[in-house]
């Protein structure tokens, strides 16, 4: 693949995992003014201030958390892509009514919202281990509070300048691209759980069945397992009473200090 296929491809990708975090199922939301939509300016707000108050940056311990998070998250994204990909083989177009054909035009909306911001969430969580593992490999643990700002020109020293603005941008772009990625997982997440339970609704039975003839679950319960339904019980409040008493001294001196 040469170059210029994949960066064509990187910006479809980009282009589409931004239209459709502020995009509806049904395509009539506008872009917004400044063309982040408000929870990636609250994001950009909070990687500012980390940056501006973590003067030590992100310690190695969080650094190889966050690899193994996002590299799990990676793996499900990409299986989840997959199924739905099954998923899309599988819708019929056909409705005749309007309300049919409004759910159907959701359902395909909803794929296509879903296959871009988990492609881009895949996308973002792959830039941010790639900087991670750089910053493994080759950076440096940089302290801001070790270094002093100039009060003349004689004393700018160049090549510190630059290293801490690469720092600066570098520890900017991790926060913000992390904060993304969640909300990246979040839209994803309520996309998919949209066509689900649209899908789910479409062929709902036709049938009812009377309240008096459905057991509550507590009543299942005792009725298939009575008397493993009873030690659970008498185990979760063993267990809960126990914390309680465990914790007892802790929460008196909380709640002295609150009051």
């Amino acid at each position: 693949m040469n170059i210029s296929t994949l960066l064509y491809y990187i910006l479809k990708l980009i282009t589409e995992g931004h239209k459709w975090q502020y995009q509806n199922a049904t395509c009539t939301n506008k872009p917004p003014k400044f063309y982040f939509s408000v929870l990636q300016w609250v994001a950009i707000l909070l990687a500012f201030i980390f940056t501006l108050t973590n003067n030590a940056g992100l310690s190695n311990d969080i650094i190889d958390t966050l690899l193994n998070s996002l590299s799990i998250m990676t793996g499900l994204f990409l299986a989840l892509i997959v199924v739905v990909y099954d998923k899309f083989k599988e819708l019929r177009f056909d409705a005749s009514s309007d309300s049919g054909k409004i759910n159907r035009l959701k359902s395909w909306n909803y794929l296509q919202q879903f296959n871009a911001l988990a492609s881009y969430a895949i996308f973002i969580s792959l830039i941010v281990i790639s900087i991670l593992v750089g910053t493994l490999l080759y950076g440096q643990q940089i302290d801001f509070s070790n270094v002093s700002i100039a009060t003349s020109i004689e004393e700018v020293n160049v090549s510190l300048s630059i290293k801490m603005t690469l720092v600066c941008v570098v520890r900017f772009c991790v926060v913000y691209f992390l904060l993304d990625f969640f909300i990246l997982t979040i839209y994803a997440v309520t996309s998919l759980f949209q066509l689900i339970n649209l899908e789910v609704l479409s062929k709902q039975p036709t049938y009812n069945i009377r309240g008096n003839k459905v057991m509550e679950d507590k009543l299942v319960l005792k009725k298939e397992y009575p008397i493993l339904s009873i030690i659970s019980k008498i185990a979760i409040g063993i267990s809960v009473v126990g914390i309680i008493a465990y914790e007892w001294e802790n929460i008196v001196s909380a709640f002295q200090r609150l009051f």
